[in-house]
């Protein structure tokens, strides 16, 4: 019995050898039927295309020069983690497929969901199928226009807060600011009042322990970089190495502040309930109906029986926090940098803002969306340097789209940089800051998934409508009021890997009041 186990041990291990050897070195080239698709071939034979990607200008390198080198694909095909198969997709009918039509043949990748479930919770991310579209519904009525409008003063009012701040960094720094910095806390501020229904006040505080940690967590050093990277395929954070402790022990904190928040909504509507008030109050004063009073009075009180627990509420809370605050922030810091670098968008910019500001010194909704010229310079901005980086998906079953089938299991990446910087779809001078090409567009460029910012289909950003307002609301505010100028010269380098377009070590302007 032993040399028959003993056998069967030696068997077992050569077949899983000979597996992992077919699954490296033969598949992916003889069998395959991706195969034949263009893609780069300058790949390490178990990391695949990573180590070039490590060693990129950024995150979105080399993948556009990929498109630029096969602009009319709909796939390019690249080499992952153990040989791996993956396809980017490129052309605007595949996009259509794959978020569309097909969409829910498609689900997030389990690696993806290991590099940021800890950071952005489960929730709407992460649900598929029928799931993901009830969670949607039930959030339809938060994420109305209506609803949307309503907190229009507190963000123009953590605007104005900003300029408070600016006005103080010019009476004591000369102006000088650090733009991921300021702006994080003030989207952090706005996503506070928004998802919570409180103020962080991260922007009245020099130092916040919740934005300090969310910063550690979103924004580690380097090598928790390389940390987080090698944790989407390898599990690693249990290892007790200091970029682990320090990345855990700020998430702990952060998931514990949010946690009491929680419990003491839950609460607070629990007595309104039994004293039959309809609305939550806060030390006498009505509050605005955020995302965290919505979901316990709508959800968690359910009685249809689709309750959410505190831990649901939890990683939705988590998702729109990183959703409507990092993202955005970078947004403001891209902004910011291309009205210091063209002169003649800040003069346009300022000349339609100072137009607005005589006819209503505290425009409406409907007036902000009438500047054209400011929704251009937003669309151009979000095109040229999206924030968000990409959105994998896996196959979950054999997928034929645009006439390549896809295996089951087969990653496909769609990077908004990859379709907004292709110069198929947008020309020759594609990777040109132009706001004045969104009032003439024409062939593919017109098409509306040709702008990737927001994604599209069923899985569109459903908080992008207050995003936009939000942006433009800060840039009316800034532009009215202040002047933007560079600090040093040269290119500014990018974080990578990184899931957002981040400048590296930060981005200083100097901030100059207008007379």
């Amino acid at each position: 019995m032993h040399i028959l186990a003993a056998v069967g041990y030696k068997l077992a291990l050569h077949l899983y050898i000979a597996n992992k050897l077919y699954g490296l070195f033969i598949y992916p080239y003889y069998f395959s039927p991706l195969r034949n698709l263009p893609g780069p071939k300058d790949h390490h034979f178990l990391l695949g295309q990573a180590v070039n990607q490590f060693n990129a200008n950024g995150p979105n390198e080399p993948y556009v020069s990929w498109v630029k080198k096969w602009p009319k694909s709909d796939f390019i095909r690249y080499m992952t983690f153990g040989n791996s198969e993956a396809l980017l997709v490129t052309s605007l009918a595949a996009h259509k497929e794959i978020l569309q039509a097909q969409c829910y043949r498609f689900i997030k990748p389990p690696f993806f969901k290991r590099l940021i479930a800890d950071i952005v919770g489960l929730g709407l991310v992460f649900s598929e199928g029928n799931d993901h579209i009830s969670q949607r519904k039930a959030f339809r009525g938060m994420f109305s226009l209506g609803n949307l409008k309503s907190f229009l003063p507190v963000i123009r009012g953590k605007a104005e807060e900003l300029s408070e701040l600016f006005d103080r960094a010019i009476a004591k720094d000369d102006g000088i600011v650090e733009l991921i910095e300021v702006y994080s806390r003030l989207t952090l501020d706005i996503i506070g009042i928004f998802g919570l229904g409180k103020d962080l006040e991260n922007l009245a505080s020099e130092h916040s322990i919740f934005h300090e940690c969310y910063h550690e967590v979103f924004d580690p050093p380097p090598l928790g970089l390389v940390f987080t990277a090698i944790n989407a395929f390898v599990p690693i954070r249990w290892i007790p190495l200091k970029p682990n402790k320090d990345f855990m022990r700020a998430n702990g904190i952060v998931h514990s502040m949010l946690d009491e928040i929680i419990k003491q909504r839950v609460a607070e509507v629990r007595t309104a309930r039994a004293q039959g008030k309809l609305d939550v109050k806060v030390d006498d004063e009505e509050r605005t109906k955020d995302l965290l009073t919505f979901m316990v009075e709508e959800k968690y009180f359910a009685e249809d029986g689709d309750r959410w627990s505190e831990e649901d509420m939890l990683n939705q809370i988590l998702n729109f926090v990183a959703g409507g605050h990092e993202t955005t922030a970078s947004a403001l810091v891209w902004a910011t940098h291309v009205i210091s670098t063209y002169p003649d968008v800040e003069r346009r910019l300022l000349a339609e803002i100072t137009q607005l500001l005589k006819r209503s010194r505290r425009p409406d909704y409907a007036e902000i969306e009438s500047l054209k010229y400011l929704n251009n310079f937003m669309r151009e901005v979000l095109r040229v340097h999206c924030p968000a980086i990409s959105a994998p998906r896996e196959a979950a079953e054999d997928v034929v789209v645009q006439g390549v089938l896809i295996p089951k299991g087969t990653t496909v990446v769609m990077m908004p940089a990859a379709v907004q910087h292709n110069p198929s779809i947008w020309g020759p001078h594609a990777d040109v800051f132009d706001p004045d090409r969104w009032d003439n567009l024409s062939g593919d460029a017109a098409d509306p998934y040709a702008y990737a910012a927001f994604s599209q289909g069923p899985r569109i950003c459903i908080g992008r409508q207050f995003t936009v307002l939000e942006f433009k609301t800060i840039i009316i505010e800034l532009v009215s009021k202040f002047r933007f100028e560079k600090v040093g010269e040269g290119e500014v380098e990018l974080i990578n890997p990184s899931v957002l377009l981040r400048p590296k070590g930060g981005l200083k302007i100097k901030v100059v009041r207008r007379e």
